[in-house]
This record gives structure tokens, C-alpha cells and sequence, in this order.
């Protein structure tokens, strides 16, 4: 499936650059030797936050690293502001990326590292001191600014990471799975600069394999499976383009297989599925679906240990697309 401008500033692989465009995909696909990594991937995407989800192996640093620059499409073309090829001036400081890797240099300081990176990118020696001491700040590290970086925990290390990458405003920023090992308080310090940068104009990508991380920051999903695209937009518009249930329940019984013959053919029920030891039973009206077990409780004469209703999240989406797409 090739996903295409389901997305507000989206817009076609066939066609031009479209208004507030920030980064475009256009039937890119990426190969490691015989490896697939990303297939005829296209997007377009404006300002805000989107969470690029997927579970591990998806594709969704590869993406992120096209979409840095760092790597070359094998076909196809990425595209960033409109029409620019990623090496333009005009984009030089505009585009951060957090990567998962660490490969942050142990002897240096955390401050060092952000002085140098700031310097680099054109700021004074007394503008890149004064940056790089206000972001390590806000992310908690002032008492750890001159320890070498190999002392530090691997939570620390992670937001001196995420300090580098939000300071200096960008239209674009790629975090590839930036709460790992982070605790709740940071989390929420980054959630708080992910929506900082959007409020600013920026476009910010979330790449996350745990969908809870990016369901409260995320305005829109791009969802990478088995190396594709396979659907974008809103929450509940990925919903509607996997063609999926909005709504389950998940049926504990004496014989699951039984009471899955008899609901079948309800109108009600819109897929059944038998995973460990439980039938899940997925359809867009909870109520009907209800009445409908009831129904083929009665009929199929099995008993029911247990019924746990899922729902409206992203872990119910998700679980689809692993259906939908298999």
C-alpha cells in the first residue's frame, strides 16, 4: 500500500511542492545491500507534531535518516522546503536530528559538546557559551555541565542529546525514540519542547515503536510496517484507511472456536479472531456487539470467564495494522 497526503500539507508523489511543505517523500525506497529497508515510501509533510510508529525493524530510521540528509534514497527523491535538494544553504542549521544511537564522545563535557556544536553553527564564543548553558539547564544538567560524558547515566546522556538537538531553532526535528531511558518528569520536559518547536512553525517527527509514547503529543501517524507506509493522517483516519474496527472485545470462554461459529454472519461483528487462548470479536458499534455475544453465548452454550473491552487508542490501531497488512 502506498500511503499518499492524508495529511494537512500533504500532497501527492506525482505532484509539485504544495504550500508550508517542510519534507516530501517521493517513491523512495532504500536498500542495505539485499536488505529491504523502506519500499516506495511517499509523503508531504507541514508543520506539527507527527509520530512515525511502527514496531522495531519497520523502517522508521531509515526514514528518519533520509529525511535528515544522512543517507541517499537508492530510487525515488526527498525533498525538503518546498523544492530544495538537502544540501542548499538555506537549509544549513535547519534540520536536528536525535538519533538512538549513542555516540556521544565520553571525554568531553556535556557543555563542551553543545559550546562546540553551537560555535560550528556560526553563534560567538560568548553567545554559544550562554545557549549551551540556558539548554542543559532546562533539561536538568547544571550540576553535571563539566562532567566528562562517559560518567554520566544513560538517562543523562540521553538529554544532553536532546539539549544539542533543540538549541538552535529548526524547521524540522527527528527523534528517533527520544524517551528512551528517560523518567516521567523528563518525559514531560520533552513533550513540553516537542510542542514548543511546533508552536514556532517547526515540523517534528516522534519515532516511537510504543504507541502510549506518542499518542499524547502526536497531531498525526505515519505508520511504518514491514518496510512500507501503510497509512497516515489522524488517529482516527488511520483508523479508517486500515479499514479497521474502532472498537473489540476480547472473550475469554470454555471453547473460543464455538462461540466464534456462532457469531459469525452477525452484522455487528466485522473480523473474529482467535489469539491465546481468547476471541476477539472487533466491530464499530460496542452496544451491537454486546447484544450479538450475548446471543451466540446462548446459542453456542460455551461459558465466559472473562470480557475486556478495547478501544478508542493506538494500541487497538496498531494491533489492526498487524492484521491488516500480514
Amino acid at each position: 500500500m502506498n500511503a499518499e497526503a492524508a495529511m494537512p500539507g500533504g500532497g501527492g508523489a506525482g505532484q509539485d511542492a504544495v504550500a508550508g511543505e517542510i519534507v516530501r517523500f517521493r517513491r523512495v525506497t532504500r536498500r542495505f545491500g539485499a536488505r529491504m529497508a523502506l519500499l516506495d515510501a511517499s509523503c508531504s509533510l507541514g508543520a506539527g507534531v507527527v509520530g512515525l510508529v511502527g514496531p522495531n525493524g519497520a523502517g522508521k530510521t531509515t526514514w528518519l535518516r533520509l529525511a535528515a540528509g544522512l543517507i541517499q534514497p537508492t530510487t525515488g527523491e526527498v525533498r525538503w522546503r518546498g523544492d530544495l535538494p538537502r544540501r542548499h544553504p538555506d537549509l544549513d542549521n535547519r534540520i536536528a536530528l536525535c538519533a538512538d544511537r549513542d555516540a556521544l564522545p565520553p571525554d568531553a563535557s556535556a557543555w563542551q559538546l553543545l559550546r562546540d556544536h553551537l560555535r560550528i553553527a556560526g553563534l560567538s564564543a560568548a553567545a554559544a557559551g550562554e545557549r549551551a548553558e540556558a539548554s542543559l539547564h532546562r533539561l536538568g544538567l547544571q550540576d553535571r555541565m563539566e562532567r566528562p560524558l562517559g560518567q554520566l547515566s544513560r538517562g543523562q546522556r540521553q538529554r544532553v542529546k536532546l539539549a544539542l538537538t533543540f538549541a538552535l531553532p529548526a524547521d524540522l526535528y527527528l527523534l528517533d525514540e527520544p524517551q528512551n531511558a528517560l523518567d516521567p518528569v523528563w518525559r514531560l520536559e520533552v513533550a513540553a519542547l516537542v510542542r514548543a518547536a511546533r508552536d514556532a512553525g517547526a515540523l517534528v517527527v516522534v519515532s516511537s515503536h510504543i504507541l502510549e509514547e506518542v499518542e499524547a503529543i502526536a497531531d498525526r501517524l505515519v505508520v511504518l510496517y514491514r518496510s512500507r507506509i501503510v497509512a497516515m493522517g489522524p488517529k482516527d483516519a488511520v483508523r479508517l484507511q486500515l479499514g479497521r474496527a474502532g472498537v473489540a472485545l476480547r472473550v475469554e470462554a470454555s471453547d473460543v472456536r464455538a462461540l466464534g461459529r456462532a457469531l459469525i454472519g452477525h452484522p455487528a461483528v466485522l473480523r473474529l479472531e482467535v489469539s491465546e487462548g481468547a476471541l476477539r470479536v472487533a466491530g464499530d458499534d460496542l452496544s451491537a456487539i454486546q447484544r450479538g455475544l450475548a446471543a451466540a453465548v446462548l446459542t453456542s452454550g460455551v461459558r465466559v470467564s472473562a470480557v475486556e473491552t478495547e478501544g478508542d487508542d493506538l494500541t487497538s490501531v496498531f494491533r489492526a495494522l498487524g492484521q491488516e497488512v500480514r
